[in-house]
């Protein structure tokens, strides 16, 4: 499948527009292949993992951040921008008639392993062209790539952390 660039361009601006617009309707929108629903399986994979690597640069790009430099900077920067994980208090408070304790520890933890996944991506961006990425780069983009929840998660976080390619996010 060859990516359309103008179509990936679009994708990213709109993903890190929903993220920044907390919108969860518009980001699922903004992530789907040109062909939508009807995207043949491993071209949507294709897209979905492409999407994945320009969000991560652009990322990486609207840090402040060297190239090379350790991963504990990174992980630092995105607390930053983000701020503190939810714990499960928190979010059970969200709608305690809803989501009990079990519930609330478990979307903790999916959110914290999806920011240490959007960490060791945004590192790929940040590596030195001479430079072997990190094998946790490797393994998150994996790992993000192949389950579609976890995907959209670590999506919505990179477009928090990056700056739209025209200046605005």
């Amino acid at each position: 499948m060859t990516i359309d660039k103008p179509a990936l361009g679009n994708a990213v601006k709109a993903v890190i527009a929903a993220a920044h617009a907390d919108d969860p309707a518009a980001l699922y929108q903004a992530v789907m292949p040109p062909g939508g629903t009807e995207t043949p399986p491993a071209e949507a994979t294709t897209w979905f993992g492409t999407l994945l690597i320009r969000l991560a640069l652009v990322a990486a790009a609207s840090s402040d951040l060297d190239r090379g430099c350790p991963r504990e900077a990174v992980s630092g920067w995105v607390g930053e921008v983000l701020g503190p994980p939810p714990t499960p208090a928190l979010l059970r408070a969200a709608d305690p008639g809803r989501i009990d304790h079990v519930e609330a520890a478990n979307a903790a933890a999916d959110y914290s392993r999806s920011r240490e996944y959007a960490v060791d991506l945004i590192r790929v961006g940040l590596t030195e062209p001479d430079q072997e990425p990190d094998e946790r780069g490797v393994e998150a983009h994996c790992a993000v790539t192949n389950d579609k929840n976890v995907r959209i998660i670590v999506m919505a976080l990179l477009g928090r952390l990056a700056t739209a390619p025209d200046g605005q996010g």
